[in-house]
């Protein structure tokens, strides 16, 4: 049987895809116990906002690392050192005190999740056939809202304690690093995905990764893509229960947003593949999202928000993961320097993720209310313009 074909292959996509998602789950909790944590904190809205998103932090200066570093040493060393370092301050984050304290453990604890997602290209194009290359790269984006759905789905059933919540889940994020470090492989070098011996021309310069306007533009895409979904699961779950909603209502919302943009997230990247032209697709499921999370937002009937901010997870779902794939459909992307591709991309995502909600949204709306979701609109909208710039990656016709 060729390795191509291997049943390991979904044991790879199961490794890659338990360690984001849990530290999405880590993450979130703080979603879940919002009002427990700015009262033992004394955390601003603002603050909360960093605490809330401060995983992605670390994303701005290790992404373009990390993926170099996966092309020169390696998937398996690169995501070890990651893991360790991830688990590490997951247990940690139980006994910090302060805010400082617990800013700095969280911004670390999001390594993991930064190299995975910068060599999410790398590590599914070396194993999975064109075919289902889609599937497994949409799979692996989709941890954003699967740890989310877990998080939410816990609420505070593990503990009333927000310190011994954040305890019981660094113990599952260490783990997850033992079951990495055990049973992850490194695909390889002399086979692809067909596998058979890939025919080597001169070897792509990092320089031309630096230079391609294509990879920049879907960099600043990502960025923005993530300033809208991560303001989704951090901001619409406290801002709801600041106006009355019960936190079992609010985080039902996030709850049902999640699964359905989970399961968008594996689906629709294949079916956007089909549509005649993916740029024009990918802007109006951009601009219909930032219009469904403003209206679901505005509404008092928990029955049509529960329709509404969903349907912004439908339309967003699908969106990231053809961003991720664009490395691998670029002729002048080789495969020595998919890894520093996707790192590029991850670096600018990472800054959307975490200074677009903390930075721009909240402290020019002041708050969490109407106008910073009216800000997320026009972001969305951005968004949707940016898609028209890429290149249209259609399988039935593809054009500059």
């Amino acid at each position: 049987m060729k390795q191509s074909h291997s049943r390991y292959r979904w044991v790879i996509l199961l490794l890659a895809f338990i360690p984001p998602t849990l530290l999405t789950l880590c993450q979130y909790q703080s979603t879940a116990y919002a009002p427990e944590l700015m009262r033992q904190f004394s955390l601003t809205d603002q603050q909360y906002t960093t605490v809330a998103t401060a995983p992605m932090l670390l994303g701005v200066f290790i992404s373009f690392l990390a993926g170099t570093a996966a092309d020169r040493f390696g998937v398996k060393k690169t995501v070890t050192a990651a893991v360790i370092v991830s688990a590490l301050c997951a247990l940690a984050r139980s006994f910090v005190t302060g805010y400082l304290g617990l800013l700095a453990v969280t911004v670390l604890m999001g390594c993991v999740g930064v190299v995975i997602n910068a060599n999410n290209a790398k590590i599914m194009t070396g194993w999975f056939p064109p075919a289902q290359l889609g599937l497994a790269i949409g799979l692996v984006a989709s941890t954003g809202n699967s740890g989310t759905i877990i998080a939410m789905a816990l609420g505070k059933s593990l503990s009333a304690s927000v310190s011994k919540a954040f305890l019981y889940s660094g113990i599952a994020f260490a783990a997850a690093a033992v079951l990495w470090i055990l049973f992850f492989r490194d695909r390889p070098r002399t086979e692809n995905a067909a596998g058979e011996s890939p025919v080597r021309g001169p070897k792509p310069r990092l320089g031309s990764v630096l230079k391609n306007r294509t990879v920049w533009t879907a960099a600043l895409a990502a960025a923005f893509f993530m300033c809208v979904n991560i303001s989704v699961s951090a901001l619409v779950s406290p801002g709801l229960m600041k106006r009355g909603v019960a936190d079992t209502s609010a985080n039902l919302t996030i709850v049902i947003f999640s699964v359905t943009a989970l399961a968008a997230s594996v689906l629709f990247p294949g079916l956007i593949a089909r549509t005649k032209n993916t740029k024009i697709t990918c802007a109006v499921l951009s601009a219909a999202a930032g219009l469904s999370l403003y209206f679901g937002w505005l509404t008092d009937f928990a029955v049509l928000r529960n329709v509404l901010i969903p349907l912004c997870g439908l339309c967003l779902g699908g969106l990231l993961p053809t961003l991720l794939s664009i490395p691998a459909v670029l002729p002048e992307i080789g495969p020595d320097t998919i890894g520093a591709a996707g790192g590029l991309i991850t670096t600018v995502m990472m800054a959307g993720a975490f200074l677009l909600p903390s930075y721009v949204v909240t402290p020019i709306a002041g708050g969490i209310n109407d106008t910073a979701f009216l800000i997320l609109l026009i972001a969305a909208v951005i968004l949707g313009a940016i898609f028209l710039l890429l290149p249209n990656v259609s399988i039935r016709k593809r054009v500059p």
